[in-house]
């Protein structure tokens, strides 16, 4: 009859352990879909508020090939130079404030899309100027299981 229980109480510690070493994987890792998009976006986020230049911070959130289609038309290509792209925004301090409102959230398999609106608040010469543009996200599940930005698009 004890071995049962002993057998019992074994199986309880494994799971036990399996659960916090499951727990203390990395909030990225986590194989829901819009958890990982509000992470990534709250890291952008942070970038912006803190004026954070990590350019391998960056270029964590987004994939290898990733592209971003500003609001005025310019282009971004590939993560590395979104990462340099954002450093060299956020080390010119123009820009005061960026908060994203995502509207709708959808995933089909490794692929995902957020739209909404990115409220930025611009320093110029006189003022700050203020913009809403629209946006559609991309996401794609890598190989490793995180979610990261694959294509961004804006429009005014």
């Amino acid at each position: 009859m004890s071995a049962p229980r002993s057998l019992l109480k074994f199986s309880l510690v494994c799971l036990l352990a399996l659960g916090s070493a499951t727990s203390a994987t990395s909030p990225e890792r986590s194989s829901a879909p819009r958890s990982a998009y509000d992470i990534q976006t709250t890291k952008l986020e942070a970038f912006f508020r803190n004026r954070i230049q990590d350019e391998a911070a960056l270029r964590s959130i987004y994939t290898r090939e990733a592209v971003i289609v500003e609001a005025d038309g310019n282009i971004i290509r590939g993560r590395d130079a979104i990462a340099q792209h954002f450093k060299q925004i956020l080390a010119g301090g123009a820009v005061l404030s960026f908060k994203v409102t995502t509207i709708t959230f959808r995933t089909e398999g490794q692929i995902s899309y957020a739209g909404g609106f990115e409220d930025i608040e611009v320093k110029s010469v006189n003022a700050s100027r203020h913009y809403r543009n629209r946006f559609l996200v991309v996401l794609l599940r890598g190989p490793d299981g995180v979610w990261r930005f694959d294509y961004i698009m804006e429009a005014r």
